[in-house]
């Protein structure tokens, strides 16, 4: 893999995925670097001088995988960084990153997406300040208490490269090695510093919980409320990563959070049936009153009735065989003398299925809506 891009291949690179002509996944392969490189070259995370954000802070904007992070995420997401400062001394006393030996500065991985800085006392003062970024690189935070794991925002003052040397220096000069007393605290913002903190578990059940009902349309009660994110399987069901399950279907999410449940407490066996009014958004639908738990052979019946069950092209495996392909073979092949049929191989072959299958076809024994003739004589449909 290689371990650096010239600038030349760098705009290339974020010009061909802006423009959309190559995915990032490609790029990095023509590139011979890592889909994690490309990533962060085309988000601006690196080689900020081609982006014009060069010395600027760079957050995720409030995004998370492409949508707007909900204000239950954003809320987790900052307890969680809280839960990692010793505020057990009290608001006065210094506050430690947890983890942090020594008079060394802590550093949290999370704090670029959260703040655009990886130093957690920037990290803290600019969650505490709700603040949408840290402040500019060119402005220092200097730690009142002479602590440099401290993250207590009252203990961070803005101030200059000077200022800042100035507090080394005096530090130094009168033999501190450890934390001081502050005398003069950093005064809260209008409202007071905003700290978030809670039980973690509940806050990311309520994270997960709201980042699944935004991709959702939520409508009126009666109404079907269709899956608008972006991720579905073949069969067209909404999906995305839940529980520990990386292909979770969303009607059955919602069916779970609707009655309080685990996703692993629905038995595999068991189908959340649609019963929706709505037929166009039917199977579409992740209305939990619209959701009902059945057998397989109680949802294969329902879906008989409401016309819903997948047949023909429609089926994800036949949507390679369109009717109109099935219904010109069934007319190439019966509708000639007997001497001029082409055999089933190489029709077979010349689109790509088997002899099986092909056969079928022409006898009428599978995929008979396609129409056409299904023997010398006989007519099923349009031809």
């Amino acid at each position: 893999m290689r371990h650096s891009l010239t600038d030349a291949q760098a705009r290339w690179a974020i010009d061909e995925v802006r423009s959309g002509r190559m995915t990032q996944t490609a790029v990095a392969a023509a590139l011979q670097a890592t889909l994690s490189r490309i990533n962060q070259l085309v988000n601006g995370k690196t080689y900020r001088h081609l982006h014009g954000t060069a010395g600027q802070r760079i957050t995720d904007g409030g995004k998370l995988y492409g949508l707007a992070e909900t204000p239950e995420t954003r809320r987790y997401r900052e307890a969680r960084f809280w839960d990692r400062v010793d505020m057990t001394a009290g608001p006065h006393a210094c506050w430690p990153f947890k983890g942090v030996t020594g008079n060394r500065y802590g550093l949290t991985a999370a704090g670029q997406n959260l703040a655009g800085s990886t130093c957690s006392h920037v990290v803290a003062y600019t969650l505490a300040c709700g603040l949408p970024a840290a402040p500019d690189r060119k402005v220092l935070l200097r730690h009142l208490c002479d602590f440099k794991p401290c993250c207590n925002p009252a203990h961070l003052r803005p101030g200059t490269k000077g200022e800042n040397n100035a507090d080394t220096w005096r530090a130094r000069k009168e033999g501190y090695t450890g934390a001081r007393e502050v005398a003069d605290p950093e005064p809260p913002p209008t409202g007071g510093w905003k700290i978030i903190s809670g039980e973690l578990a509940v806050m990311l059940r309520a994270s997960d919980e709201s980042r699944f009902w935004a991709r959702v349309d939520c409508r009126a009660d009666d109404e079907c409320w269709p899956w608008i994110g972006r991720t579905r399987n073949h069969f067209g069901y909404g999906q995305m990563r839940w529980e520990g399950f990386q292909t979770a279907l969303a009607h059955r999410i919602a069916y779970a959070i609707h009655h309080g449940l685990r996703l692993k407490e629905i038995p595999s066996t068991t189908v959340i049936m649609h019963k929706c009014p709505d037929p166009e958004l039917r199977n579409n639908c992740n209305n939990p009153r619209h959701l009902q738990a059945g057998t397989s052979a109680e949802n294969i019946a329902d879906k008989a009735i409401h016309g819903t069950d997948c047949r023909g092209e429609t089926h994800h495996l036949g949507r390679r065989y369109p009717d109109a392909v099935i219904r010109k073979i069934r007319e190439r092949y019966w509708l000639v003398p007997e001497v001029e049929r082409p055999t089933i191989t190489s029709l077979a072959n010349e689109i790509g299925a088997t002899v099986t299958a092909v056969s079928n076809w022409l006898k009428g024994d599978s995929r008979k809506e396609a129409g056409g003739p299904t023997g010398p004589h006989r007519l099923t449909g349009s031809s």
